[in-house]
């Protein structure tokens, strides 16, 4: 989550038990090309490990660039499927991508991931309109390369509607 992750926080959690924590969610546009966004945003530890980097995108390619700068500093790479927000669908990432014409780029990007990152692919997704149709997203996931798939367990959100 952004702001909510950072290391002093993920530092206190683990004095309480945390065992696996994620950075808050990185722009993988600008953390592929920008170094002073990486040192701001990526923030570690050997204390803060395993520690998950959680990556927001739309590009193949960008997202494998951002993974590589961390793959050696982290256990795994995130794909944030699950952001609700209005920044999320303007700029095309998070549960936006979640809908059936984007089902592409999103195994894409996983498969990209898969192939060109040495540590494991982890996906956060919502849940679709059916179960059968999270089912059969999961199982692409998967096949694509996903190593560990978190739903977290509330539909897309309808932005105009401000359901979901």
């Amino acid at each position: 989550m952004v702001g909510a992750s950072e290391l002093a926080f993920r530092l206190l959690c683990r004095r309480y038990g945390t065992e696996l924590a994620y950075t808050p969610m990185m722009n993988s546009e600008l953390f592929a090309v920008d170094e002073e966004y990486r040192k701001e945003q990526f923030q570690c530890t050997q204390e803060d490990r395993p520690i998950v980097a959680h990556f927001s995108g739309n590009n193949a390619e960008i997202m494998v660039q951002a993974a590589k700068h961390v793959e050696n500093r982290c256990d795994a790479i995130d794909l944030n499927l699950g952001c609700p927000q209005r920044v999320a669908y303007a700029g095309k990432f998070g549960s936006f991508l979640l809908a059936e014409e984007h089902r592409g780029t999103v195994l894409s990007i996983v498969r990209a991931l898969s192939q060109n990152i040495k540590i494991p692919i982890f996906v956060k997704i919502r849940l679709l309109d059916t179960v059968p149709e999270t089912i059969r997203l999961c199982q692409q996931l998967v096949v694509a390369g996903a190593s560990l798939i978190a739903i977290h367990a509330r539909y897309r959100v309808d932005l105009t509607l401000r359901t979901g």
